[in-house]
């Protein structure tokens, strides 16, 4: 990697990022983001989060200059009337690429001894932090956008056919948390050095699923089901895999 990757700026705007993005925006301020004092509330904790995991404290540039540019790129998304998955990848590269920049920008002209200057363990604490809120929760939404057709095709089934026998659906969120904690489990095993528990995992899910997956009658709700499975055992092994092969290696 070139010189400029290394260190803990860039780590430290995409552990903000993430922070701000997915565990400190709740739902309403997710759907309230096209008024304006929710959406600055919103840049601000992004603004703060720079601050503060940057730790250059006399630094108020960065911490603007993120907050303002992650606000106009949420103020675009906003107008979006119906976002698809590709609104979601769009964003969260524009992200991405700016935070990138500003790190390419920065780094050589505005560096001064901050904080958490000469933390070594700092930094991969922060890229394991950005593994863990990708892997748990980022994936999520993304897998959500994935499986939506197959869902859409399973609800206008049921609608055709009335007669057919259907279970009676589980809790609300039920199948959102045991994805995020089948999505823990994977990212402690790989960053535990213990692969091979994973196996473990996808048999007791297997297991669990057993009564869905054996009835004809409810074929295609257990097509989607072992569908979303995959996606999110598959999504959590390649996000744990190369958050633990870049965090040995910064």
């Amino acid at each position: 990697m070139s010189s400029w990757v290394h260190g803990h700026l860039l780590p430290a705007l995409l552990a903000a990022h993430l922070l701000g993005d997915f565990l400190l925006q709740p739902d309403g301020m997710v759907a309230g983001k096209k008024r304006l004092p929710v959406l600055g509330l919103h840049a601000l904790v992004h603004g703060v989060l720079v601050y503060v995991l940057v730790g250059w404290w006399g630094e108020y540039r960065l911490p603007l200059a993120v907050a303002v540019l992650h606000g106009a790129v949420d103020f675009t998304k906003a107008r979006v009337r119906d976002p698809k998955a590709a609104t979601f990848f769009v964003d969260q590269i524009a992200h991405g690429a700016i935070l990138a920049a500003l790190a390419l920008i920065w780094r050589p002209i505005a560096e001064p001894a901050g904080f958490w200057t000469g933390c070594a363990w700092c930094d991969r604490a922060l890229i394991i932090v950005s593994g863990g809120i990708i892997c748990i929760r980022a994936s999520a939404i993304a897998i959500g956008f994935w499986v939506a057709p197959y869902l859409g095709e399973l609800e206008a089934h049921r609608a055709r056919t009335p007669s057919a026998r259907f279970d009676i659906r589980g809790l609300t969120t039920g199948g959102r948390i045991i994805g995020q904690w089948e999505r823990t489990l994977i990212f402690l095993f790989i960053g535990a050095g213990q692969p091979a528990a994973v196996g473990f995992l996808v048999a007791a899910k297997s297991i669990f699923r057993f009564g869905e997956l054996k009835d004809r009658e409810n074929r295609m709700e257990a097509e989607y089901i072992t569908i979303g499975t995959l996606m999110s055992f598959g999504v959590a092994c390649a996000v744990s895999f190369l958050t633990f092969w870049v965090a040995r290696r910064w």
